[in-house]
């Protein structure tokens, strides 16, 4: 049986880096945007958080992350609850059973929840009330640059998260 190292100011981290991302991403104290890309950061650090925890843990975090933003923004009816409660379990999952726990893996999820994030968000809210080409414009302009900037954000997350998975671990 594995011993586990009991570390409970690592909840606090994680809960105050969830809650300071939702902050800076909700609020327009920083701009953290470049041109067009907005990145959601939130879509990272709940990546990192669940490569090393459990689909269980990563589904709840997910869940209720989504209900807070569902609850701030207008028009989105549990859809970020069940789109970010999904990302985190299958991300948890596949970290556990086709990925090593790596940073390469830890991009190309990021990029696949990111991808699925955004691409979902668009064909629910956008894709069937314009016409094709400001679909274009909008998934050239700002979904695939979004998507791109938002993976960037998983490093330093991913490391912190390694960091604290080898303490309660060791």
């Amino acid at each position: 049986m594995q011993n586990k190292k009991r570390h409970p100011w690592i909840n606090l981290i994680s809960f105050l880096l969830f809650f300071f991302a939702f902050i800076i991403h909700y609020t327009d104290i920083v701009d953290i945007s470049i041109k067009n890309a907005q990145p959601l950061i939130i879509i990272p650090l709940l990546t990192a958080f669940s490569i090393f925890n459990g689909a269980g843990v990563s589904a709840a975090v997910g869940l209720v992350i989504g209900i807070f933003m569902d609850s701030v923004s207008s028009g989105a009816v549990c859809f970020n609850a069940a789109v970010l409660m999904v990302s985190a379990a299958v991300v948890s999952v596949c970290a556990e059973s086709l990925f090593n726990r790596n940073i390469r893996s830890a991009v190309l999820l990021c990029l696949l929840t990111s991808l699925f994030y955004f691409l979902l968000r668009w064909l629910c809210f956008y894709a069937f009330h314009t016409g094709a080409q400001e679909n274009l414009t909008y998934l050239l302009s700002y979904v695939f640059p979004g998507i791109l900037y938002t993976a960037v954000f998983v490093f330093p997350f991913y490391f912190l998260y390694k960091y604290f998975y080898k303490l309660i671990n060791a």
